[in-house]
C-alpha cells in the first residue's frame, strides 16, 4: 500500500534576532500517519539571516582562513541540501532549517531558495570583532594583544645619535683633564721650578737674616705648591715686622716685602733697661730707636705694680688718637690705673693730664682736647664722664 505523502508545514517568515532577543521555540515534529519509524534526517537548511551559534573558544581562536573555509563549506552544504520551499518527497518528514554558521565576528548565510535573492551577512552577535593588530602585535586567543618585544629591545640596545656625542664629550674631557694632571704632575717634581731665590725689601732696622731664617725651610720646595701664607706668617713674627707680603718670583724665586712697625716710645723700667715701644704697643729692636724722637716712659721708683704700670702706659700710647699723641710730651705710671701724661700745648706750655688706666682711650682724648683751652693746669679724665680740671 502505498504511503501517503505528509503535507509540508508552511515555512514562516524568517527573522534576524537581535543580540538580547530569545529564539522562538521550535514547532512539533508529526508523526507519519501510518506510525512507521521516522527516517533519519538529512542535513537542514540554512535558513537566511537566523544567527547561529557556537562555543566561544571556536570563535574566538577561528582565524581568517578558518573562516574562510568554514563559509566556503557551509555554502556547499546549504546548496546541496533540498529547500524548505521545495516538495517534499514521498515519506520524507519535515526538516527544520538549519541556522547560519557565525565565523569569528562575522555571519555567513546560506543561499535563500530563490535564485535572485542575494544573500545578505548577519549580523555580529556577542563579542564585537577585533580590529588588525599593530605592527609586530599579535592576537591572543583570549581577545588580548601578543608584543613582540624584539623590536622594543633592539631601540633600547642600540645606540643613537646623542649617546655617541656624549661618549665623544666625556671621552675629550678625560683626555684633557689627564693632560692637565700629567702637566701638574711635571710641573711639581721639576728641577728647574724649585724654590732657590730669596729677596727681601722695605727693610730698615729689621734683621735680613731672622727675615731670610723664616723663609730659609721652604727652600727646594716646588714652586707650585710653595706655602706663601705660612711663609707671610712666620715672618710676621719677627720682631719689628708689621705687615708682609709673599710673591712667588719664578721660576725659582720667592719676593718677601716688610713693612715695619713705626716706633713711638722709650719704656724705662725699675731697674733701668729700655725698651722700644711700637705704634701698637709692641716692643722693638733697639737699632728702632736711632734717629727717632720716642716719648719717654717711666715706672716711677716705689711702683706697687711696675709689671701693671708698664703695660698701661704702652696702651694707652698704643690706643691714644695720633692728634693727641703728637703732643705727649712724658708719661708715668706707679700702677695701671695710676697713668698720668704730660701735654705740650702750642704756646709752648705744658699741662698736665690724669689718664688713669687704659680704657675708654677714645673718650677720654675727646675730653682733654675740648678742656685744653680751659684754665688750669691739670685735667682729671680718669672718670671721662665727670672731668676735673683744677
Amino acid at each position: 500500500m502505498a504511503r501517503r505523502p505528509t503535507t509540508p508545514r508552511p515555512r514562516t517568515a524568517s527573522r534576524r534576532l537581535a543580540p538580547g532577543d530569545a529564539r522562538p521555540p521550535m514547532p512539533p515534529r508529526t508523526a507519519p500517519a501510518d506510525g512507521s519509524a521516522r527516517s533519519a534526517p538529512s542535513a537542514p537548511t540554512a535558513r537566511s539571516g537566523a544567527p547561529a551559534r557556537r562555543p566561544a573558544s571556536a570563535r574566538s581562536a577561528a582565524s581568517p582562513g578558518a573562516a574562510s573555509a568554514d563559509a566556503a563549506a557551509s555554502a556547499g552544504t546549504a546548496a546541496s541540501a533540498p529547500s524548505a520551499a521545495s516538495p517534499a518527497s514521498p515519506g520524507a518528514t519535515p526538516r527544520n532549517p538549519r541556522p547560519a554558521s557565525r565565523i569569528g565576528s562575522t555571519v555567513v548565510s546560506a543561499p535563500s531558495s530563490s535564485p535572485s535573492a542575494p544573500a545578505r551577512p548577519g549580523r555580529a552577535v556577542g563579542r564585537p570583532s577585533t580590529t588588525t593588530a599593530p605592527t609586530g602585535e599579535d592576537t591572543a586567543p583570549g581577545g588580548g594583544r601578543v608584543v613582540h618585544a624584539a623590536g622594543r629591545f633592539r631601540e633600547l640596545v642600540a645606540g643613537r645619535p646623542w649617546r655617541r656625542r656624549r661618549r665623544l664629550i666625556l671621552a675629550v674631557a678625560a683626555g684633557v683633564v689627564a693632560v692637565l694632571v700629567a702637566l701638574a704632575v711635571t710641573a711639581i717634581f721639576l728641577p728647574a721650578l724649585q724654590l732657590r731665590e730669596i729677596s727681601v725689601s722695605g727693610l730698615g732696622y729689621v734683621d735680613e737674616d731672622e727675615v731670610r731664617g723664616a723663609v730659609s725651610s721652604d727652600v727646594g720646595d716646588s714652586m707650585v705648591l710653595l706655602p706663601t701664607a705660612d711663609i707671610a706668617e712666620r715672618v710676621s713674627d719677627v720682631p719689628g715686622v708689621h705687615d708682609v707680603q709673599v710673591e712667588r718670583n719664578w721660576p725659582d724665586g720667592v719676593e718677601v716685602t716688610v713693612t715695619e712697625s713705626t716706633p713711638v716710645g722709650l719704656l724705662t723700667t725699675t731697674d733701668g733697661s729700655t725698651v722700644v715701644i711700637g705704634a701698637e704697643g709692641e716692643e722693638l729692636p733697639e737699632a728702632a730707636a736711632e734717629g727717632e724722637t720716642l716719648v719717654p716712659l717711666t715706672v716711677e721708683p716705689g711702683a706697687i705694680d711696675p709689671e701693671g704700670a708698664a703695660t698701661a702706659m704702652r696702651e694707652v700710647l698704643a690706643n691714644i688718637p695720633d692728634s693727641l699723641r703728637g703732643s705727649v710730651k712724658e708719661a708715668t705710671a706707679s700702677s695701671a690705673s695710676d697713668v698720668n701724661l704730660v701735654l705740650t700745648l702750642e704756646d709752648g706750655g705744658t699741662k698736665s693730664v690724669v689718664w688713669g688706666d687704659s680704657a675708654d682711650a677714645e673718650l677720654k682724648a675727646e675730653v682733654v682736647e675740648a678742656l685744653l683751652d680751659q684754665p688750669g693746669s691739670e685735667i682729671d679724665v680718669s672718670s671721662p664722664v665727670a672731668p676735673v680740671t683744677r
